[in-house]
């Protein structure tokens, strides 16, 4: 799940909370669980600012206003891992879990911390169980987070393992095909890499990602043609894509 996906999670969660604080009379305003929500709710919104000093404040008071709701202690995972304090962070993300163990989101936000941390082996572990959660309706999402984090660990035997557990479960989901585009092409293996740049351009809407995956598969397998034709498409339908910049780039260097 995107730190950005999260944040809006729980300023939805605080504003909820708030919302009954304000319906329920004037002593529930007061309560230190309310108040907790006000908190994260302006914590998290300062940290969307960049206003990490701010947001401290805020999430700290939250933590010993109501230290055992999770959305307080992801608020705290967040603070402290946008600070680059890890063993707080981590242990605000184990915090999580350990109250919700089954849940899907709270299993992945912090293999994501793990991956991200070096400690490949236990964020695997705990996309492993996001993934067999009975509570997970997106199960190839944990599946494709756990090939990044292999892939990023130079794994890649691994993280291809993963990738096609992601679409064992969804055979159309576009970010584990992309990845696989990727894996292949990376390991010199275009034909196998074109394979799945075929069905990522099957897959709708065509995405930037997808089209310059389809001009480097091609200029790897030397179709000088083929290649044109999705840097053309490329450039018309997503003309201020990062994928177009890297396009015009790469043409400059090879004039």
């Amino acid at each position: 799940m995107r730190t950005t996906t999260l944040i809006a999670s729980l300023l939805l969660a605080a504003a909820v909370l708030a919302a009954c604080a304000t319906t329920d009379g004037e002593e529930r305003k007061t309560s230190p669980r309310d108040a907790a929500a006000y908190n994260v709710q302006l914590g998290i919104a300062y940290l969307k600012q960049g206003n990490v000093q701010a947001a401290q404040e805020k999430i700290e008071r939250a933590l010993k206003q109501n230290p055992s709701n999770p959305d307080v202690q992801t608020a705290a995972a967040l603070l402290y891992d946008r600070m680059g304090e890890v063993d707080r962070a981590d242990r605000h993300y184990s915090a999580v879990v350990r109250m919700k163990p089954k849940d899907p989101e709270a299993l992945n936000n912090h293999a994501i911390f793990l991956c991200r941390n070096k400690r490949v082996a236990a964020g695997q572990r705990l996309f492993a169980e996001a993934a067999a959660s009975a509570l997970n309706r997106t199960p190839e999402v944990a599946y494709t987070n756990a090939g990044l984090c292999a892939r990023n660990a130079g794994q890649l035997d691994e993280a291809q393992r993963h990738f096609e557990s992601a679409l064992s479960v969804r055979p159309a989901y576009g970010d584990a095909i992309a990845q696989l585009a990727e894996l292949h092409l990376v390991r010199g293996q275009a034909k196998e890499a074109r394979v799945y740049v075929m069905r990522l351009l099957n897959t709708a809407p065509v995405t930037a990602e997808a089209l310059w995956l389809g001009v480097r598969v091609e200029r790897a397998l030397g179709n000088r043609s083929n290649a044109d034709v999705y840097a053309k498409r490329l450039k018309v339908e997503h003309p201020s894509a990062e994928q177009t910049r890297a396009l015009i780039a790469s043409e400059r260097s090879s004039e």
